[in-house]
């Protein structure tokens, strides 16, 4: 009988927060299409208002997870500056790293600036693929011939009107699967390169042309991110995160643990040269393998204790 009553609970929880946000998301939409009128006249301030919006649905969404959720998020690495424009690059695990992003995003003053790759597809999704759009997110068909003219016409506008952004590229193209996993190593395996067990080759022209747009912009910092996961019951299932549905019925806390292991790199120090640049981001794939096997083992136990953040989730 208690498994379903918790059933219908979780049920009412998930259908009353999808249709709260999404009826937000829409009205937000409204605003954001009304703010175009204000383009021929100032569009830095057109900018900023759908980035306002956009970071409304987001602190909402964060509020949820790490509040009424109790997600327990905890943090390590290279000390990330409050409003610093940046290009980061993280391991993409499953939908809900955006979830982890933000978290970051939002004790930095960054949230209503993440702007984030999403696949084309997306922007067809009522509501939040719209709202993405309208707030200039880089909608990328995964195909560099096709891809290359829109992120230079985007990123073009992003510097001349200076906008604050951090701007989100998971590298690797793709989430994690033990199939694609074993296709990766296989190919790294024939091209001399890291072996790796908890993440994908990063693909390097797409980084490669980012970093290479924005030198002596305002944007002037790579950050790393690594995201891990951990089901403290079922250890075994490393950095398998949870489903969207089950990070919204019900507390996340003792069940879960989240971590984000940051890097932060000035592009100024950064090798010019294409196949250079290439491989220090396949270096710092390698890096981040190594940093998800040490959490795997011994989760942040096993981290430098010099590394850890004093600021966590709660």
């Amino acid at each position: 009988m208690s498994l379903i009553i918790r059933g219908v609970s979780d049920t009412v929880n998930a259908v009353f927060y999808s249709v709260t946000l999404f009826g937000m998301a829409g009205t937000l939409n409204m605003i954001q299409i009304s703010s175009f009128v204000l383009r021929p006249f100032s569009e830095r301030l057109m900018v900023r208002i759908n980035s306002k919006l956009v970071g409304t649905v987001w602190r909402i969404m964060q509020y949820v997870f790490e509040k009424r959720k109790k997600a327990h998020i905890t943090f390590s690495g290279d000390k990330i500056p409050y409003k610093e424009n940046a290009l980061v690059v993280c391991n993409h695990q499953s939908s809900i790293d955006i979830y982890l992003i933000n978290a970051l995003a939002s004790r930095r003053g960054m949230l209503d600036n993440c702007k984030y790759f999403v696949k084309d597809s997306v922007k067809y999704l009522p509501f939040f693929g719209w709202g993405m759009w309208l707030a200039g997110f880089i909608y990328v068909k995964r195909n560099w011939t096709e891809d290359q003219k829109r992120i230079h016409a985007t990123f073009s506008t992003m510097k001349r009107l200076e906008t604050p952004a951090w701007i989100i590229n998971y590298v690797e193209g793709s989430r994690v699967t033990l199939k694609k996993l074993y296709e990766a190593q296989n190919f790294s395996r024939a091209r001399g390169y890291p072996i790796m067990d908890h993440v994908l080759l990063p693909r390097t022209k797409g980084f490669v042309s980012c970093v290479n747009e924005f030198r002596g912009s305002h944007v002037n910092y790579v950050y790393d991110f690594t995201i891990a996961y951990r089901h403290r019951d079922h250890k075994k299932l490393f950095n398998q995160a949870p489903s969207m549905v089950r990070i919204h019925v019900r507390s996340l806390w003792p069940e879960y643990d989240f971590h984000v292991h940051c890097r932060r790199f000035a592009i100024k120090d950064l090798p010019k040269d294409e196949e250079e640049l290439g491989n220090w981001l396949r270096d710092r794939w390698a890096e981040k393998d190594h940093i998800l096997d040490t959490l795997r083992k011994d989760w942040t136990d096993g981290l430098d204790r010099a590394v850890m953040w004093n600021e966590s989730s709660w």
